[in-house]
């Protein structure tokens, strides 16, 4: 099953994000900023087909790493953070490291989780994104198996 999303410049990664009610972050400029980290950090051959963004590390309103631009690619899923002073932010995971994904959504707040083996990524985002998302990648699960099962296996 191929997705037909390819998605590379960041002007994009933002408006997908913003389009599908995937969250907005602080500004466009900032949202334009932070997709562009992605942009530039993707391999030649890799795409996005998933973007959104949301409270990296969320433990509580108060306890988290603020806004992140997420993109789920071909081969990851990146996370990057445009600071003040041009001081940037990234990680990312290659999709065959991801166990699981989970979305909770309480009464004030929705969670998305990417469980990994050792550790949970939380991401803090509206009820009405995180329904969205949740059914967003449920759709796309098929070809994220797909995409993971074509990178090398992890390393121990």
């Amino acid at each position: 099953m191929e997705q037909g999303v390819h998605l590379k410049k960041a002007e994009d990664l933002y408006a997908y994000s913003c389009t599908h009610g995937f969250g907005k972050g602080l500004n466009r400029a900032w949202g334009t900023n932070s997709f562009r980290l992605v942009e530039q950090a993707m391999d030649e051959d890799e795409f996005a087909f998933l973007t959104f963004i949301g409270l990296h590390r969320f433990h509580s309103m108060s306890a988290h790493q603020r806004n992140f631009a997420y993109a789920v690619t071909n081969k990851r899923i990146m996370m990057a953070q445009m600071r003040s002073f041009s001081r940037t932010r990234m990680e990312s995971v290659p999709l065959n490291a991801v166990l699981n994904l989970s979305f909770d959504n309480n009464a004030s707040i929705g969670i998305a989780k990417i469980h990994l083996a050792n550790d949970a990524i939380c991401v803090g985002l509206s009820q009405e994104s995180v329904d969205a998302l949740s059914k967003r990648f449920t759709e796309l699960l098929p070809v994220i198996q797909q995409y993971a099962q074509q990178l090398p296996p992890m390393e121990n």
